[in-house]
């Protein structure tokens, strides 16, 4: 059995030729069992569902620039969980000694690097004594 166009037409042009067809009138089934076919028939059974989670964990953002730099760079901090709560910085060398220290009480804390030598130094950003992010920092 086949199927029937409801309508159709052909199209053509110096590029080629197309055929197409909109709508039909009837199908055949094939299959007794769980598997079965619907054959000429084109619908969509797709469900979507759409799933919003809720985020009940805080965001924050830390960004340190420039990087590399010459001699300073900023901490920039922003978010819900760093509104409160005690915050700071530590920046190590190399060796893993502390080369400086300091609480950060605005968005935006620039860190003054004009006392150390060219190397590169790792800058640990801390929130209520933990560890919140750690940055790679190049002076030249």
């Amino acid at each position: 059995m086949g199927t029937i166009n409801a309508s159709g037409s052909d199209a053509s042009s110096e590029s080629g030729t197309v055929a197409y067809s909109i709508g039909q009138v009837f199908y055949s089934y094939v299959g007794l069992s769980i598997y079965n076919v619907a054959q000429g028939v084109q619908h969509d059974n797709t469900i979507n569902t759409l799933i919003v989670e809720e985020n009940l964990e805080p965001t924050a953002e830390i960004i340190i620039f420039p990087n590399p730099t010459t001699d300073y760079v900023t901490v920039n901090m922003n978010g819900l969980e760093l509104e409160q709560g005690i915050k700071s910085y530590q920046m190590y060398d190399l060796q893993g000694r502390m080369v400086k220290q300091n609480t950060i009480s605005q968005t935006e804390t620039p860190i003054n690097m004009t006392d150390l030598s060219a190397s590169v130094y790792i800058l640990q950003v801390v929130v209520n004594s933990e560890l919140l992010k750690t940055f790679k920092i190049v002076k030249n």
